[in-house]
């Protein structure tokens, strides 16, 4: 008997020891999941933007160049949002400024000169919020926006900054492209890490008005909008970009029920701020080993490569974490079995000992109540007998007070006889 206690003793303590590491490797893993989803910046705008009194959501939507998409497509996009917010009365009103913003990009090949230097980049034309979505890190000088007087004003890498002057402290410095003279209103930082390197390219960039760098080429076309929308309810602001964007919600749910989950068409729209949420993740799960397979000609751009780098990353990290809670859970599972069937209660027997406890608080209370009820009794009864006390001590005193009077006229009458005899006897002697 004691050697079977000795080994259930050596095994539940195997078994703690092998469940407690578990739990603490899932936490380890959890934590390194969450850190790298903190350092996607361009991901998270609808953070940044949200306020205590309303929620919202970052969409996106990635655009073929064969689809050809310019400002004035833009122009109906936005439209068409600013109908549905206002049909739903999500609309900005009270001056309490905009109530979302968003931001479109295209690039293409270019080349930049300063005196005899001619360099190849990759040029951004850029408009809308479009650094509020993606903060880079400064080096000098500022931004560029939609606001500004002059559209002649670009923003370059640090790459391109030192390729072309050999310094970052170049804002105000000038340089061409075709027949245009733009000057450099700011020099930004390329993310060290190796991931954002690759995606990024080795080649420089440069960030421009979308207007201006069409005018340089004429084949520029949109290929990414962004927006942070309201989000009242789940996949509002993912299905109000869908059908500014031509999508219907009867087509995206036709899509869904098709077999085939790859997209043909010529647009991608997606929601970034739940992308990396468990849900999210265990749905776009049962696709993975299609996501390699490309069936359209929608080109992202290098943060998205990034984020969906990102993604199945965090995939791999949730299957690791559903494995290390397995045998804590089927531990769990077993101790409460064991617990169950090896118990000293019953339900009946707790059900009758609430309804004792119950019983004796309310008796309790009545001899509490009653208790207090005998001190009220006894409290007009102590009264009582002080009133009768009083009124016989008022009695008392009234009596001595008559006695007193009576034994006052008693005295004044014998002084009175007393008197008179006097008077006699002096009269006879004399």
């Amino acid at each position: 008997m004691k050697n079977k206690i000795r080994n259930w003793n050596s095994k539940s303590v195997v078994l703690l020891l092998v469940n407690s590491i578990l739990v603490v490797a899932f936490i380890l893993v959890s934590f390194f999941a969450q850190n790298g989803v903190k350092e996607l910046y361009s991901q998270q705008e609808a953070k940044r933007w949200e306020s205590e009194d309303n929620s919202y959501a970052q969409v996106s939507a990635f655009i073929s160049p064969e689809k050809g998409m310019q400002i004035s497509d833009i122009s109906n996009i936005r439209s068409s949002l600013m109908e549905t917010l206002s049909r739903d009365s999500l609309n900005e009103s009270n001056g309490k400024g905009r109530l979302w913003i968003d931001a479109y990009s295209g690039e293409c090949k270019a080349e930049v000169r300063k005196d005899n230097n001619t360099l190849s980049v990759t040029a951004m034309g850029v408009g809308g919020d479009f650094f509020q979505f993606h903060p880079m890190q400064l080096l000098s000088g500022s931004y560029i926006s939609d606001e500004d007087l002059n559209q002649d004003r670009v923003v370059i890498d640090q790459g391109l900054a030192w390729a072309m002057f050999g310094s970052n402290d170049v804002v105000g410095m000038q340089i061409w492209m075709g027949n245009s003279i733009y000057v450099v209103a700011g020099v930004v930082a390329v993310e060290e890490d190796s991931l954002h390197k690759i995606a990024y390219g080795k080649g420089n960039r440069i960030y421009m008005s979308y207007d201006q760098l069409k005018q340089q080429q004429e084949d520029l076309y949109i290929t990414c909008y962004e927006a942070v929308l309201p989000n009242p309810i789940t996949n509002y602001a993912y299905n109000t970009l869908s059908s500014a964007c031509g999508l219907t919600q009867e087509e995206e749910e036709t899509l869904q029920q098709e077999e085939n989950p790859l997209n043909f068409d010529k647009m991608e729209v997606i929601e970034n701020s739940n992308r990396y949420e468990t849900w999210t993740m265990l749905t776009n799960m049962k696709h993975l080993k299609l996501r390699s397979m490309r069936t359209n000609s929608v080109a992202y751009p290098y943060w998205e490569n990034v984020a969906r780098v990102i993604e199945e990353e965090q995939m791999v990290l949730l299957v690791i974490r559903i494995v290390l809670l397995i045998v804590p859970f089927v531990s769990l599972i077993a101790l409460l079995y064991h617990l169950w069937t090896h118990k000293s209660w019953t339900v009946k027997g707790i059900v009758l000992w609430v309804i004792e406890k119950i019983r004796e608080k309310r008796e309790l209370q009545q001899e509490d109540a009653g208790f207090e009820e005998d001190e009220v009794e006894d409290d007009d009864y102590a009264d009582e007998n002080n009133q009768g006390l009083d009124e016989e001590m008022e009695e008392i005193v009234g009596d001595d007070e008559e006695e007193d009077t009576e034994q006052e006229n008693f005295d004044e009458q014998d002084l009175i006889v007393v008197t008179t005899e006097n008077i006699f006897e002096m009269k006879e002697n004399w």
